[in-house]
């Protein structure tokens, strides 16, 4: 009976439709350019394995773009006849004004990276930084997204200097400080303004977060790298030994800095103010200016589109009617912002025609694929 059993149980062994032994499975090792079947790759590796063209990119950011702006009308009830009518019976003096206000922060603007960019050896007279950011201004409104403009400002600061990495650290900085002041204006805004208890919870949390965040880690950054990634991690040795840990040492320069960031961005929101006295909108107190733009801005910052366009427009006409603005003007106000920042580009683009910053096609096409 004991035979009966091993020769039962060898059988099992080999019969397909039952179990397969480990040692009868089998086995296939895939040699470097042979693939592994579809059906046993990995999620991760099947989505890595895609890949999308810049083209499909710009062509997506523009439908989400397009589309956000379509859906005002079609979901937000906006009549656009009378955002017409509110624009045609705008005061031109109080748009001028904002026009003066908006061209002149840039000014302050390259100003500030003229500063972050000398501290790593990248020496610009304060005219030629002043053009570096009205010809970024001019590619953030052709190229796919903000990123483009800062492409452009590292090729032009590092040009002929071969210290491109320096002129990125400068702009990273340049970017960094200003969302850091943005998200603290918002901040003060909401703490400090009489109605700021008012606010959505889901509106005000992610802004406070974000400010506590940002000027509890940044100070803090290469310290808790070397800790935390330890000393031969790359973003370690980024902070810590490279031109940018001169924005850690140097606490004079940063302070000056968010002192110029932070005179920079009272410039732009008297810019709004401006723009709402045009439309006649006064019940907007001054606190709220100092809310709603700063998130408006940051949105449009992270937001996938084509410049932004569409979802600042959408946010604007929230923001305003949370404050009990009619919908029609608050789009008009949002299309007025639109076109200041279209004058920019096109100011940045006189730049680039008389300015000779023409680049050659091959680093041009480099910029635009990054």
């Amino acid at each position: 009976m004991s035979a009966n059993k091993g020769t039962k149980g060898a059988t099992l062994e080999k019969d397909p439709t039952t179990s397969v032994s480990l040692e009868s499975r089998p086995s296939h090792s895939f040699s470097d350019g042979e693939q592994m079947p579809p059906q046993r790759q990995s999620i991760t590796a099947r989505l890595n394995s895609i890949k999308i063209s810049e083209t499909v990119k710009l062509r997506a950011k523009i439908a989400i773009s397009v589309v956000l702006f379509a859906s005002l009308f079609l979901f937000g009830k906006v009549d656009l006849s009378k955002s017409v009518d509110v624009a045609l019976k705008a005061n031109p003096w109080y748009l001028l004004v904002a026009v003066a206000l908006f061209l002149g922060s840039t000014f302050l603007n390259a100003h500030r990276w003229k500063l972050l960019a000398s501290a790593v050896d990248l020496h610009q007279p304060l005219l030629k930084m002043v053009q570096f950011c009205f010809v970024g201004i001019f590619f953030n409104l052709f190229l796919p997204s903000t990123v483009g403009g800062d492409f452009s400002r590292c090729y032009y600061l590092s040009k002929g200097t071969g210290k491109y990495s320096h002129a990125f650290y400068s702009v990273l900085a340049d970017r960094t400080i200003g969302i850091a002041v943005l998200f603290l204006f918002a901040s003060v805004g909401i703490l400090c303004g009489p109605g700021g208890d008012t606010l959505p919870l889901q509106l005000k949390l992610p802004i406070l977060l974000g400010t506590v965040g940002l000027f509890s880690v940044l100070p803090f950054l290469p310290t808790l790298a070397l800790r935390l990634l330890g000393p031969g991690n790359w973003i370690t040795k980024q902070l810590n030994n490279s031109p940018a840990a001169v924005y850690w040492h140097n606490k004079k320069l940063m302070a000056i800095a968010i002192g110029l960031s932070v005179i920079m961005q009272i410039v732009i929101v008297m810019c709004h103010v401006a723009i709402g006295l045009a439309l006649g909108l006064t019940d907007i107190p001054l606190w709220y200016y100092f809310v709603f733009y700063p998130s408006v801005a940051v949105l449009g910052f992270i937001t996938p589109s084509f410049n932004g366009i569409g979802i600042r427009e959408w946010a604007y006409t929230y923001f305003l009617t949370l404050a009990g603005v009619d919908r029609a003007p608050a789009l008009t106000y949002a299309i007025i912002w639109l076109s200041l920042t279209t004058l920019a580009s096109l100011v940045g683009g006189l730049v680039y025609l008389l300015g000779h910053f023409k680049m050659p096609k091959a680093e041009k096409d480099q910029i635009t694929t990054s």
